[in-house]
């Protein structure tokens, strides 16, 4: 019965959810579903996220600071927000990439919080202006939303540590959409 309602959720509550805009509620009915169809899978990307914890921790800080440092300089006052992936949406860029857990870079992703969209563009530029952007992986969601209404501008840079960084920029009414819908 769990498997039949865990596959059920990700046909049609995740993918609705995901459809509203509630991300918070998609991710934890992934998760959650995840946990019954594959847990093994689970627990092994679990255990691996544990592993390198202390780095993330550090490598988040040190990003943080740099961030918070660049965006002062240029008197923008911005929220930074670090994200981690969950362990289901790791599983599925394993499966959809072909690549090992060890190659995943992106476990991290910053979030940063800006009071308008003239500030969230400025952002852009300090960013791509110090870091390579990585082609490909820049999308602006303000000018075109997506059709949920799902509006923020990803980019993806080299950091100074030379491994791919992954950007959301967006306002507190963005956010705001993002995560409850």
């Amino acid at each position: 019965k769990q498997t039949r309602i865990a596959k059920e959720t990700m046909e049609i509550y995740s993918p609705l959810a995901d459809r509203m805009g509630m991300h918070r509620i998609r991710d934890e009915l992934e998760d959650l579903s995840f946990q019954v169809l594959n847990n093994e899978a689970r627990e092994l990307i679990k255990k691996r996220l544990d592993e390198i914890k202390d780095d993330k921790v550090n490598s988040f800080n040190s990003i943080s600071f740099q961030f918070s440092d660049l965006l002062n300089q240029h008197k923008l006052n911005a929220k930074i927000i670090g994200r981690e992936k969950t362990p289901f949406s790791i599983w599925r860029k394993v499966q959809k990439k072909r690549v090992s857990l060890e190659q995943i870079t992106d476990i991290i992703g910053f979030r940063i919080i800006l009071k308008n969209v003239d500030d969230c563009y400025k952002t852009l530029g300090i960013f791509h202006k110090k870091w390579n952007c990585i082609p490909g992986k820049f999308k602006d969601y303000i000018s075109s939303p997506k059709i949920n209404g799902y509006k923020s501008i990803h980019t993806s840079v080299i950091g100074s540590n030379k491994k791919p960084i992954e950007i959301q920029i967006r306002t507190h009414e963005m956010h705001e959409f993002a995560e409850r819908g």
